[in-house]
């Protein structure tokens, strides 16, 4: 179950599978990224500062996200991965970021291996199966029981909001007969990008997954929406520390 939470006076949202962990996701309280908000840049800056302050940690580590199925190890000190749209690590007292404002959020993480993940899955992304293709690669490279893995999947723009032509709705609606995943109104499509991805967590063995029923569109006063906002907007965050051994 999700719920609010605050992380040193700051809005964060927590999910109670992970309660005893910083695995959360940020509000437009505690902007840690501008992007086309120029006005945020002094509170995105003193925010970082806070996070790494409050969670010991010395550098965040971060990525170029391009919509892509790119994913990355992190590697002991680089804390920049250009290209990619999935961060995995298991390098203890270790602070990772992605950022959002529409797409969906996803962490991962083994408590028992002590290993994280965090996945950006646009619509593009989720098309290339980038949440399937990271539990796959998180399982794979630490040798994880996928019955150990705890997924959240955060706040999005949700099925309500989320409306495409027929193009991409071609690309993500694999199975046309499972109406859960859209709906057909006036020749546009509606679809649940959120479920998309838990179903893809679900192929790779993962059933232990806490899903947000949040839309950023409908929210947009809590989180940024980059539909919403025309463009003009910041982007929360996902965050997760791997804790010391």
């Amino acid at each position: 179950m999700f719920y609010f939470d605050n992380f040193y006076g700051k809005k964060i949202l927590k999910s109670s599978l992970l309660a005893d962990f910083d695995c959360f996701f940020t509000t437009r309280e505690f902007v840690l990224t501008s992007a086309q908000r120029d006005d945020l840049i002094k509170d995105a800056s003193y925010n970082r500062a806070l996070l790494l302050e409050k969670t010991s940690c010395d550098e965040i580590c971060t990525a170029k996200q391009i919509h892509s199925a790119n994913i990355s190890i992190v590697e002991n000190n680089k804390y920049f991965y250009d290209e990619t749209d999935a961060l995995i690590s298991n390098i203890e007292n270790s602070i990772m970021l992605l950022n959002f404002a529409d797409c969906v959020p996803i962490i991962l993480y083994s408590p028992k291996d002590n290993v994280g993940a965090i996945i950006h899955a646009g619509w593009r992304g989720t098309a290339l199966n980038i949440a399937f293709l990271s539990a796959e690669k998180m399982i794979d490279n630490f040798n994880i029981k996928p019955s150990n893995i705890i997924a959240l999947i955060g706040p999005s723009i949700g099925k309500c909001c989320f409306e495409t032509d027929y193009d991409v709705f071609d690309k993500l609606i694999l199975d046309r007969l499972d109406k859960s995943l859209y709906i057909e109104k006036n020749g546009k499509y509606y679809i649940d990008l959120k479920l998309l991805n838990k179903n893809q967590l679900v192929k790779a063995g993962i059933q232990n997954i806490d899903i947000c029923d949040y839309c950023t569109c409908c929210m947009s006063d809590i989180f940024f929406s980059y539909r919403k906002e025309q463009g003009i907007t910041a982007r929360h965050s996902a965050i997760v520390k791997i804790k010391r051994g």
